[in-house]
C-alpha cells in the first residue's frame, strides 16, 4: 500500500475543494472533506494533512470504560516508561494467540500519560522495547517517542541494559569453584553490582557461559537464602539471584535447568517432572526487580541541554523514591534505576 493510502484510512487526508485564495491560509470549513481512497482530486483542489496538535491514547483504547487489568507504573516521563508486568500476562498478542487485548500492549494507552506537546516523534500508542516471558512478572520498558525505541533497541542489542533478576530453584544448587568469579570480576563483565560489593573479593558470584541454540549466552548467579520444602530436590529451595549478560530464549530457565541441574520452581517446561510436578500449582518463581539503563533522550545532544537546564528540579523530584531514581555519572551519563519488591509469592516460604 502507498503512503497516501494509509493515510486516507487513517482519517489523516483533509480535500479542500477549490483554492484556499491568494494570500488565505485558513480552510472553509464548507468546502473541506475527508480524503478517501478513491476519492477525485479536480484541478484547484487544495490537499492537507491533518496533524495531532496535542499527543492524546483516547483513540487507542477503543470503545472499552478500563484498562484490561491492572499495570502499575514504576517510571515514566514524555520519552519512555517502565511498567511492572503480572505474572501470567503476554507483553504482546497476535491474530490467533488466543490473548486479545488481554496483554501488555494493549493496557499501555490506559496507564501511561502521553508526552507533552512539544515532544517530537511521538508514537501513536506506546510500545514495549522488548519481551519477558508469560509466567516471568517484573519490570518491562516501554518507548513512547520513535527516537526513545530507537535508542533503547540499540542498548538491548548492545547490552549496555543492565537487569537482575531473582529467582526460586528447585533443589541445594551447588557453587562449583571453577566456575566462581568476584564481584570486581562480575562487574568488569558489565552487569550490575551493588555499590556494597563492587569492590569486594569476599562476594562471590558464579559464571555460565553456555551456548544456547548455537548463540552465545552468558549468565551471573548467586544464591541468597535456602528454605525446607516437601517433595523439592533434597527437600530444598534456593532463592537466586540472576544477572544475565545476553538475551536468549529462556535463557535464565535453561541455564539453570540444564547448566547448574537446578530447575525453576514450578516451571513445567525444564523441571523434568517426577516430584516436579507437585510444585507447579503457583507457576514458577521468577522476577525482574531490577533495571539500569541510560536515558534515551537526556543522553542525546539535543536532551543533553534540557537536562543541564532542568536536572536539578529532575534529580530532586525523584529523591526518597525507593522504586525509582535517576543519577548522572562522573562522564555526565544520565541513568535510570528502577527496582521492585517481589511478589507475595516469593515470601511465602
Amino acid at each position: 500500500q502507498t503512503r497516501a493510502r494509509k493515510d486516507s484510512r487513517r482519517r489523516k487526508v483533509l480535500v479542500h475543494r477549490g483554492p484556499l485564495g491568494e494570500g488565505e491560509e485558513i480552510f472553509d470549513r464548507e468546502l473541506l472533506v475527508l480524503g478517501k481512497v478513491g476519492d477525485r482530486v479536480k484541478p484547484g483542489d487544495t490537499l492537507a494533512i491533518q496533524t495531532r496538535m496535542c499527543h492524546n491514547y483516547s483513540e487507542c483504547r477503543n470503545h472499552y470504560d478500563g484498562p484490561p487489568f491492572i499495570l502499575p507504573v514504576i517510571y515514566q516521563d514524555d520519552h519512555f516508561a517502565i511498567v511492572n508486568k503480572p505474572e501470567g500476562i503476554v507483553v504482546f498478542s497476535h491474530k490467533h494467540g488466543g490473548f486479545g487485548r488481554n496483554c501488555v500492549k494493549s493496557c499501555l494507552p490506559w496507564v501511561l500519560d502521553p508526552p507533552k506537546t512539544g515532544v517530537m516523534s511521538v508514537m501513536r500508542r506506546p510500545n514495549p522495547v522488548h519481551r519477558i516471558d508469560r509466567g516471568t512478572s517484573g519490570l518491562l520498558v516501554v518507548a513512547k517517542t520513535k527516537p526513545a525505541m530507537t535508542e533503547i533497541s540499540r542498548m538491548f542489542k548492545e547490552r549496555s541494559v543492565k537487569k537482575t533478576y531473582t529467582a526460586i530453584v528447585n533443589g541445594d544448587i551447588q557453587e562449583p569453584t571453577e566456575t566462581s568469579i568476584t564481584s570486581n570480576e562480575a562487574k568488569n563483565l558489565g552487569v550490575c553490582i551493588g555499590n556494597d560489593e563492587s569492590n569486594s573479593e569476599e562476594t562471590s558470584w558464579q559464571f555460565i557461559d553456555e551456548e544456547l541454540d548455537g548463540q552465545s549466552a552468558v549468565t551471573i548467579w548467586k544464591p541468597l537464602r535456602q528454605w525446607p520444602l516437601e517433595n523439592a530436590r533434597n527437600d530444598t529451595v534456593t532463592l537466586v539471584e540472576l544477572k544475565p549478560k545476553t538475551g536468549r530464549y529462556h535463557q535464565l530457565r535453561r541455564h539453570m535447568a540444564w547448566v547448574s541441574n537446578c530447575p525453576l520452581l514450578g516451571d513445567k517446561s525444564y523441571d523434568g517432572g517426577g516430584l516436579a510436578r507437585l510444585l507447579r500449582d503457583k507457576g514458577f518463581y521468577l522476577c525482574s526487580n531490577k533495571v539500569t539503563l541510560g536515558h534515551p533522550y537526556y543522553n542525546s545532544p539535543a536532551g543533553r541541554k534540557e537536562w543541564n537546564a532542568k536536572k536539578e528540579t529532575i534529580l530532586g523530584k525523584m529523591e526518597g523514591d525507593g522504586n525509582a531514581r535517576i543519577t548522572e555519572e562522573e562522564d555526565g551519563t544520565v541513568l535510570v534505576h528502577c527496582e521492585i519488591d517481589l511478589p507475595a509469592k516469593f515470601s511465602e516460604f
